[in-house]
């Protein structure tokens, strides 16, 4: 996906990365790994961006967090520039299909 964005585009999903990132830290300690994204919509990008992040949902999976960038158009009007979907998980925390295959392994091997 970042292979075939353009430089901007590839740099702006960087940031809304890190700032889930750092959310998703913040709620789950260090280090966290990043299970999925989704719903990632990236426009042209506009100087003087402001992140926001919120936790959506946390549960046996991981933490889901939604990121917005916006920031002021040239009519002074604000506006979303890139907006996406991270769920994240702990090291210690396997999610539920990587148990199930786990399962599936051990019961071919007995």
């Amino acid at each position: 996906m970042l292979a075939s964005a353009p430089p901007q585009g590839a740099d702006l999903l960087s940031r809304l990365l890190d700032a889930a990132s750092v959310h998703a830290r913040a709620g789950l300690g260090v280090p966290v790994v990043l299970l999925r994204c989704s719903d990632i919509e990236i426009r042209e990008e506009i100087e003087g961006l402001r992140f926001e992040t919120w936790c959506v949902r946390k549960d046996e999976e991981g933490l889901a967090i939604a990121v917005t960038a916006t920031a002021q158009d040239e009519g002074g009007r604000e506006c979303m520039v890139a907006s996406g979907r991270f769920i994240f998980s702990t090291f210690a925390a396997p999610s539920a299909s990587i148990l199930t295959r786990l399962a599936r392994l051990d019961s071919l091997t007995k």
